[in-house]
C-alpha cells in the first residue's frame, strides 16, 4: 500500500506535466464576446517615447513623451502615423494638417486629393489643393513654419535644410510666420530629424477681422461684407480732370464760344479752380466754371488789340467741396 505522501507528490507531479502542456489561446480567433471590463487592468495600445518607424493601418499608439491632449497617434497608411486631437478636431480641421511622417519627412495635406480637395479662399478667389506635399529635412536644428502666403502659395519657412516637394515652396531664413500669412503649423527639428512632438497647430476654423472706421470714414456692414467709404462731413470732396481744346480765331474785344468737358460729379455752383495752359497767349482771359451737372464750360476773351487764333493746349478744372 502506497502511502499518501506519494499519493500526493504523484498528483503534482501530473498537473505540472499538465501545464506545461498548454499553449497560448489566440482571443483574435478562439475567443468569443472577450469581456475585459472585470481585469484589474488593461493596455490596448502600444506605448514609447518614439513612434515606430513601421505600422499598419489601424494601429494606434501613445507616444509618453509628447504632451497631453498631443500624443495619441493612429496609423492612417502604412508606415504613416496622424496625430489624433479628438473627433471634433478631425473632422472640422481636417485640411491643409501637418504630419510626422518620417524622422526627416513631414506630410502636409495628406487628405487632399483629386477626389476631394483642399480649399483656401482668398477674399472672392478660392485656390484648391489636389496633392499633399512633403517637407524633407537633410539638416540642422530650428523651427519650421507652414502657412499660405497673401497670394495662395502653399509655403514652408524655415532656417534649417530642407527641400520641398510638388504643391508647396520651401523659403529659407523665416524665423516666424509673417505678416499677412494665414498661419497652419509650426514644427520643430533637431540635429536633422523632425521632432515626433514638436508641431503646432495653429489653423483656425472660426475667425472674424473686425473693422473699425476712423475719423472721415465709414463703414456699413450688409450680410457679410462690409463697405467703406469717406465721410463727406468730415473730408473734403476733391475733384478733377484735364482736357485739350482747340478754340477758333477770336476777334479783338469778343469771346468765343465756349467749349466744354466732362467732369463726374461736378454741381452747378461748385466753385472751379482753373488750371490754364503755361503758354497762354497775352491778352486773352478767360473763366472756367460748371455750366451744368457734371459738365465744365471753357470762355476765352480776346483783349490783345487784334485778332488772335489760340493754339490748342489743355486745361484744367479743379473742384475741392469742403464740408
Amino acid at each position: 500500500m502506497k502511502s499518501p505522501l506519494f499519493s500526493l507528490s504523484l498528483i503534482v507531479c501530473l498537473l505540472a506535466a499538465s501545464a506545461a502542456g498548454q499553449t497560448q489561446i489566440d482571443l483574435r480567433t478562439q475567443g468569443k464576446d472577450v469581456d475585459f471590463s472585470g481585469a484589474s487592468s488593461t493596455k490596448p495600445i502600444q506605448t514609447g517615447t518614439s513612434l515606430p518607424a513601421v505600422c499598419s493601418v489601424g494601429q494606434t499608439f501613445l507616444l509618453t513623451s509628447a504632451s497631453m491632449g498631443q500624443n495619441l497617434y493612429v496609423c492612417t497608411a502604412a508606415n504613416v502615423w496622424t496625430r489624433q486631437g479628438g473627433a471634433a478636431m478631425i473632422t472640422q480641421l481636417g485640411d491643409f494638417g501637418a504630419t510626422w511622417t518620417s524622422p526627416t519627412a513631414l506630410t502636409i495635406g495628406a487628405n487632399c486629393g483629386p477626389a476631394v480637395s483642399c480649399n483656401l479662399r482668398l477674399g472672392s478667389t478660392v485656390y484648391s489643393f489636389t496633392q499633399s506635399c512633403t517637407a524633407n529635412i537633410t539638416a540642422g536644428s530650428g523651427t519650421a513654419y507652414i502657412y499660405f502666403t497673401s497670394t495662395g502659395a502653399l509655403t514652408i519657412g524655415h532656417n534649417v535644410t530642407l527641400t520641398a516637394s510638388a504643391g508647396c515652396f520651401g523659403q529659407t531664413g523665416v524665423t516666424n510666420f509673417p505678416a499677412g500669412s494665414i498661419p497652419l503649423y509650426s514644427w520643430t527639428a533637431t540635429n536633422g530629424t523632425w521632432d515626433t512632438a514638436g508641431g503646432l497647430d495653429y489653423r483656425a476654423m472660426l475667425a472674424a477681422k473686425r473693422i473699425a472706421a476712423s475719423t472721415g470714414l465709414l463703414a456699413v456692414d450688409s450680410g457679410a461684407a462690409t463697405t467703406l467709404s469717406v465721410d463727406s462731413a468730415l473730408v473734403p470732396t476733391y475733384l478733377t480732370v484735364t482736357a485739350v481744346l482747340d478754340f477758333p480765331s477770336i476777334a479783338n474785344g469778343a469771346c468765343a464760344t465756349d467749349q466744354s468737358f466732362t467732369l463726374a460729379g461736378a454741381a452747378v455752383n461748385d466753385a472751379v479752380e482753373p488750371g490754364w495752359p503755361s503758354a497762354l497767349e497775352a491778352g486773352l482771359i478767360g473763366t472756367i466754371r460748371v455750366s451744368a451737372p457734371n459738365t465744365i464750360a471753357v470762355r476765352l476773351c480776346n483783349f490783345s488789340g487784334s485778332a488772335l487764333d489760340p493754339a490748342s493746349a489743355t486745361y484744367r478744372a479743379t473742384i475741392v467741396r469742403s464740408f
